[in-house]
């Protein structure tokens, strides 16, 4: 009796776990609805596939992944110590399934419409592009609190700390991605999965040094980006206002 207790709780633990994760996607298209009725909805929708300069796409895929590999490499040659968890990339029968998996249910699509879709461009039409990554990136650090008390998460028992300050990197990236590619939130998408995959396929987790690493080389790439892109757009030319969308039955004078 007391083991099935046990499983009923676990798995009410999960689904909590599991609907909660979907409450960004859900808030963003909902408060969208309500400020700008369909045709918002379906602008939003519309950005879910909808990209510009394919060269901000492939960056979004590739960036994590290579950073995440020189950490792990440099971290090898300074503890001397290859980690068991390394994850056999030629295992294609697993990896794609996971990529997908990642993108559906595991963080991407459930929370990019509502962190970025909705939530930064209301940011962005009162503080400049980095203040408002900072605000997501501390509020999405925030969001991911209880994951670090559950032990089927990749946060669980990490310094909540060095989360928070990959984050907050992390969340200027996923801004200048976005406000580059014509707001498109499949970017921020592929972006969102290409870190948490590459979390899983090359884990600089299980280091020391990896993780200290990597936040220094993000830190140099995210300097190097508000360096040249500016701290006010994060964007080279100048990215259009949001027009509020009018109702349908109302007269503009």
């Amino acid at each position: 009796m007391y083991g099935f207790r046990t499983i009923l709780y676990e798995d009410w633990v999960f689904g909590l776990r599991v609907l909660g994760t979907f409450s960004p996607i859900i808030a963003g298209f909902l408060l969208t609805y309500m400020e700008e009725r369909s045709l918002g909805v379906f602008e939003l929708l519309r950005r879910g596939w909808y990209f510009e300069k394919i060269h901000y796409l492939v960056v979004a895929i590739v960036l994590i992944p290579i950073l995440c590999f020189f950490s792990l490499w440099l971290a090898i040659i300074t503890e001397g110590i290859v980690p068991a968890e390394i994850i056999n990339l030629s295992r294609w029968d697993i990896t794609i399934p996971y990529i997908i998996t990642i993108f559906f249910i595991g963080g991407p699509l459930q929370e990019e419409f509502g962190w970025r879709g909705y939530a930064l461009d209301r940011l962005e039409s009162k503080y400049n592009a980095l203040s408002s990554s900072l605000i997501i990136g501390a509020l999405w650090s925030l969001w991911h609190l209880p994951s670090f008390f559950s032990p089927s998460t990749l946060q669980y028992q990490q310094p909540f700390f060095s989360f928070l300050s990959s984050v907050l990197l992390l969340s200027i990236i996923f801004t200048w991605l976005y406000n580059n590619t014509g707001r498109s939130v499949l970017v921020v998408m592929a972006f969102h999965t290409s870190v948490n995959v590459s979390y899983w396929m090359i884990p600089i987790n299980s280091t020391f040094t990896g993780p200290i690493y990597y936040t220094i080389m993000l830190a140099i790439i995210v300097i190097l980006i508000i360096i040249f892109y500016g701290s006010n757009e994060l964007i080279r030319t100048k990215r259009p206002k949001i027009k509020k969308i009018e109702d349908e039955n109302s007269i503009i004078v």
